[in-house]
């Protein structure tokens, strides 16, 4: 089986879109942690999962929430993923929130905003793995130039298309453009 420390070198080799993830508590202060191990799930109904790791200083909050809000970072939010990759309190008052349709606490400025009910939290080694039903998705008014930020090997980037003179192709899964 595989070291620890070789599964981390060969995972920073995956390129992640940089997302910050919230809640709130019972008494309404807000939680949330950087995360690169989010994607979707299903479109029909739309399900989206994320990882957490179970000695995050967060954890006991999303375990009990029932709704949780993804913020997708643009590229100019770096420093906002690096606040919230460290813990402690600190970055809940440096932080700037805005309420969203469920009261969640969303990040302005980030691409697209997803608010979530919380489906279920399953055991994943030293992760769980939460899913949830989006119920609300908002694409943000900024900057249309403005890319992701996007994580590789412990290094925060960007997007930049490849220049082609074709149409790309369809992945696999995908449906047949229509033409």
């Amino acid at each position: 089986m595989i070291g620890s420390q070789d599964f981390k070198r060969a995972m920073a080799r995956l390129a992640g879109a940089v997302s910050v993830i919230t809640t709130c508590d019972e008494q309404g202060q807000p939680w949330g942690f950087t995360a690169s191990a989010f994607c979707s799930l299903s479109l029909e109904p739309p399900l989206v999962l994320f990882c957490l790791s179970e000695d995050a200083d967060c954890y006991q909050a999303f375990v009990r929430a029932r709704f949780f809000a993804i913020n997708l970072l643009s590229e100019q939010q770096r420093d906002l993923a690096q606040l919230f990759a460290s813990k402690g309190q600190a970055k809940y008052q440096e932080a700037t929130f805005v309420p969203g349709k469920l009261n969640l606490p969303l990040l302005p400025g980030s691409l697209v905003t997803l608010e979530c009910s919380q489906l279920n939290a399953y055991p994943g080694g030293d992760h769980s793995i939460f899913t949830g039903l989006v119920e609300y998705c908002e694409l943000a008014e900024t900057d249309p130039a403005a890319g992701p930020l996007l994580y590789y090997t412990h290094t925060y980037g960007t997007f930049t298309a490849l220049a082609s003179s074709e149409e790309p192709a369809n992945l696999p899964g995908q449906k047949e453009r229509s033409t």
